[in-house]
């Protein structure tokens, strides 16, 4: 069971994915959106198109009848040249919405992950999976799909205008031309705008298949949390040199403290004043059972002064953090121990 992909995929592994080139994207999406951004520009630009291949004409006709290199070459070039005017934009058009909506689905990335060799691609058994799969089925039925629509609106444009075209025998060619061209314009697009339903349907398809490819095993997300986060008895291992750490340092600055309230047993916290670091009292060191114990051996080695007073050590030890100054609420009880400090301080100074 733990092998059992069912968990969906973290964004660590869809980063991973994506640094290999697995990313989602409808394929339909960027055809759709080119084939109805070429015919946008296709309704605007006809006429644009018929006048300059209008110009082409007078001007292969208006060719003197001797034809030599010149002639043949001048030709030829001012061939290439209109067609690059009246091409050239469609195409223009056509790379810069298929860029866009890649940029939309895919953003920015560049990996060479999809070029490296992989033996699965020649694998009798992979190929099969692949001709014989769900996405196998996708594919053939988008395209009977395409092939239906196209056909089912090609068969509605001629069989509403059956009755006309035996008249386009009548009409001069330009006439004719402006006919027919309106009727391809309605058939493209209907079959630009049929082509974005499909089109959406594939990128929901697409986005699940993503997803369904990229589920994890438990077992996977083990690992990667491992990876991530580091094995349990590695984080254990830090946390107990940070305590270790921690200790020392407290025990370093109780040098410094001017009383140690204790409990006398459980509790223990020494404390310090000193205005220029602090306008209250404040912590230096606290702790309970064992700690609390090295806390009274080390203020008996630093020669500090050890009050009990239960009800405020274990105040002092719930409420207040190190290096925290003590709250209002504590200051009576603590001026008085400080003041004990101070008179006994006192007093030793006077014998000595």
């Amino acid at each position: 069971m733990s092998s059992e992909k069912k968990h969906p995929a973290t964004p660590k592994r869809k980063l991973d994915a994506r640094k290999k080139g697995q990313v989602f994207k409808s394929q339909e999406a960027t055809s759709a959106l080119m084939l109805l951004g070429l015919v946008v520009v296709l309704n605007y630009w006809i006429p644009s198109m018929l006048q300059r291949m209008g110009q082409l004409f007078p001007y292969v006709l208006g060719i003197s009848s001797e034809w030599n290199e010149r002639t043949v070459s001048s030709l030829m070039v001012n061939i290439l040249w209109m067609g690059v005017q009246i091409m050239g934009p469609i195409f223009a058009i056509g790379f810069m919405v298929a860029l866009f909506v890649n940029y939309i689905q895919v953003g920015v990335l560049f990996t060479g992950e999809s070029m490296k060799p992989q033996l699965s691609r020649i694998s009798l058994v992979a190929g099969a999976k692949r001709m014989f799969g769900v996405k196998a089925w996708v594919e053939l039925a988008k395209s009977l799909a395409k092939v239906v629509l196209i056909g089912y609106f090609v068969y509605a444009s001629v069989r509403d205008r059956i009755e006309i075209y035996p008249a386009l025998q009548q009409l001069e060619v330009m006439q004719g031309a402006v006919f027919l061209g309106e009727a391809v314009k309605e058939l493209a697009w209907k079959i630009a705008v049929s082509f974005l339903g499909i089109a959406g349907l594939d990128y929901l398809y697409q986005r699940w298949e993503y997803e369904k490819n990229l589920r994890m095993s438990h077992e996977e997300l083990k690992q990667e949390y491992k990876q991530t986060e580091g094995s349990p008895e590695l984080k254990s291992e830090i946390k107990r040199r940070q305590r270790a750490m921690a200790m020392s340092r407290m025990m370093q600055d109780m040098k410094q403290a001017d009383v140690v309230v204790t409990n006398p047993t459980h509790f223990a916290v020494a404390l310090r004043y000193d205005l220029k670091v602090q306008k209250a009292p404040y912590v230096v060191a606290k702790g309970q059972d064992h700690v609390a114990l090295r806390i009274r051996e080390l203020a008996t080695e630093y020669g500090l002064v050890i009050m009990e007073n239960k009800p405020l050590a274990r105040a002092l030890y719930t409420q207040v953090d190190i290096g925290q100054g003590i709250p209002a609420e504590l200051y009576k009880a603590v001026a008085e121990a400080l003041a004990f400090v101070y008179r006994l301080k006192k007093k030793k100074k006077s014998a000595g």
